[in-house]
């Protein structure tokens, strides 16, 4: 009788994957990844919606300032290149006689991977007409130059932020001049928004949108309805 010379290790006989194993786990990543993939857009989604809400809700307060103060109020959008919140922070700032212009509250961050769409302005045209020049330098005694500040320093520069003002009687100043506020996932780099997942024309398919109405200086909100 022929005994064979080598006899295999049972580490060796179970060192391989059959095609059957293979195919397996391939199926169990596919299941995953499909249920994880969804989940991650449903998230980058959810935060979308909170953030135009909370710009709606700023535009509201904005205008419900200059109402009560019988005064100017101003929506601003911090657009600064040297800051890495900028299209992200928002303030509200109004005109107090005796003192020039002052801050309400403190600056708002949208959430984490929100951004208003730098790369787009013909959609998002709060960035193109906002006052030139701002109307926030005064001659009140004590007015800092500028009025706006973010982290201690003061916003200098034509690109450092955005504006809309609103009037006492609620409205926009230059009432027939465009206004929306596009918002979209991302971040922006060096003045243009990287989308983590831009449609066919390289624009995201998903975005929230915050008009503000001239004459009544009230927001309206719209989004696209998307597949699910």
């Amino acid at each position: 009788m022929k005994i064979p010379t080598t006899i295999p290790s049972a580490r060796a006989r179970i060192a391989g994957f059959t095609l059957i194993e293979l195919l397996l786990v391939l199926a169990v990543m596919t299941v995953l990844l499909s249920l994880v993939v969804p989940a991650v857009q449903s998230t980058g989604a959810a935060r979308l919606t909170a953030g135009g809400k909370q710009v709606a809700g700023l535009v509201g307060a904005a205008r419900q300032t200059a109402m009560s103060h019988n005064t100017l109020s101003a929506l601003v959008l911090l657009t600064s290149p040297s800051q890495s919140q900028a299209y992200r922070a928002f303030a509200i700032i109004y005109y107090k006689e005796g003192e020039g212009w002052v801050q309400k509250g403190n600056w708002e961050l949208l959430p984490e991977g929100v951004v208003v769409d730098a790369s787009n302005t013909a959609d998002c045209t709060f960035l193109l007409d906002s006052p030139e020049p701002f109307p926030f330098l005064t001659d009140e005694q004590g007015q800092a130059a500028p009025p706006v500040r973010y982290q201690g320093a003061g916003v200098q520069g034509n690109n450092a932020m955005v504006a809309r003002i609103f009037t006492a009687g609620g409205g926009l100043l230059d009432a027939s001049v465009p206004s929306q506020i596009r918002l979209v996932e991302g971040h922006v780099v060096d003045g243009t928004v990287q989308h983590p997942r831009p449609g066919a024309d390289g624009r995201p398919d998903n975005f929230f949108d915050i008009a503000i109405l001239g004459a009544t200086g009230l927001p309206k909100i719209s989004r696209p309805q998307l597949e699910p």
